[in-house]
């Protein structure tokens, strides 16, 4: 796909972009494109994948059995183009764009939902405990057991260090010395997912007191972000300076962290929509461009330097739980609660 969505805000192929619809028998519970960005694909609770490629997407969807069982998480594989997926079968599956499957991981009797990867490795949670994977699926380390079930998972930007959320606090793993001595940052309550600051300075979480948590890493002090009308399930960070932009309430809560951060500092607020929250965001990765869904089925786009924002789908489909941008920022893929997945093609208008 080419264009440049980011240009401006109000070319017809933003404002009425070619938008493809697929319709599911089960919740679609992960939705990710393959780093190439030719295919992408969604996770179901059936077990299935659904792959489609980009550059046709009015054909039906490939359909891989991947899973015995629900497909509780989907991410980018890490060099190929393709998929990995983990499922309450215990599985980790590796599924190529043209539907060849590979598992490899099983624990038997438990259920993997929690996984993080990049280009060198990935992580898998077990429970309360974590594996490191090589991207051939060749063990390469694995963590003592955590103060509770592993709930989110995330490498440092420089993948030197792996942060495991779990009740009261983050445990902090050198990724070169799995299983070594860990740093442990607390704070009381059961925190739900972790997130990483683009320069590694900040360390955030979601909690289940319905707040945001952080530790600046330069010297382990913390930052507590609230006023959210329900669990946060998605944040991202967009522009520079620094925004941390995040889902659960009725409008984009925007928090600045140039400077010393967002500790006294009021965020921006954007696209108040009354009676309908936001679930998820997305940020474009190569421009300053937020994509965000409302609980209603909407989607916009906001451009944060500009305080613009337009509508590039209506509501419907079901509740948005999973958004993901195609690698060069031109396309966005939704995936919703009632089994809907849609293709939003930002390079060009309706045929």
């Amino acid at each position: 796909m080419s264009g440049d969505p980011a240009s401006a805000l109000d070319q017809p192929h933003v404002l009425a972009p070619q938008i493809w619809r697929w319709r599911f028998d089960a919740a679609v519970t992960g939705l990710v494109f393959t780093r190439s960005g030719h295919h992408f694909g969604a996770a179901l609770g059936d077990g299935t994948l659904r792959i489609a490629a980009c550059a046709g997407p009015s054909s039906a969807p490939r359909v891989v059995a991947a899973h015995d069982g629900a497909a509780l998480c989907l991410a980018c594989d890490c060099t190929s183009d393709g998929f990995l997926s983990g499922g309450d079968d215990g599985r980790l599956v590796r599924t190529g764009a043209d539907g060849t499957r590979q598992t490899l991981l099983h624990a038997a009797a438990q259920l993997i939902d929690t996984i993080a990867v990049t280009e060198t490795s990935l992580a898998v949670a077990l429970g309360r405990e974590v594996r490191v994977l090589e991207p051939g699926g060749r063990e390469a380390g694995r963590t003592a057991e955590h103060p509770s079930t592993v709930s989110g998972l995330a490498f440092g930007p420089k993948r030197k260090r792996l942060a495991v959320s779990h009740y009261d606090g983050v445990t902090l793993w050198w990724t070169a010395s799995i299983g070594a001595t860990p740093r442990r940052l607390k704070y009381r309550g059961s925190h739900i997912g972790v997130w990483w600051s683009p320069d590694g300075a900040y360390l955030i979480t979601a909690t289940q007191e319905s707040e945001l948590h952080g530790w600046r890493m330069a010297d382990g002090s913390d930052l507590r972000m609230s006023g959210y009308a329900t669990k946060v399930r998605s944040l991202d960070w967009v522009g520079k300076p620094r925004y941390l932009v995040s889902g659960g309430a009725e409008s984009v809560v925007a928090w600045p962290f140039s400077g010393s951060g967002p500790a006294g500092k009021t965020p921006l607020e954007l696209g108040y929509k009354a009676g309908s929250l936001v679930t998820v965001v997305a940020a474009n990765p190569a421009r300053p461009l937020l994509a965000f869904a409302y609980r209603d089925g909407e989607v916009r786009v906001a451009d944060l330097p500009r305080r613009r924002i337009v509508s590039i789908k209506p509501p419907g489909d079901g509740k948005p739980a999973s958004m993901a941008w195609s690698p060069d920022g031109t396309a966005l893929g939704v995936g919703t609660e009632d089994g809907a997945a849609c293709l939003i093609d930002l390079s060009r208008g309706r045929e």
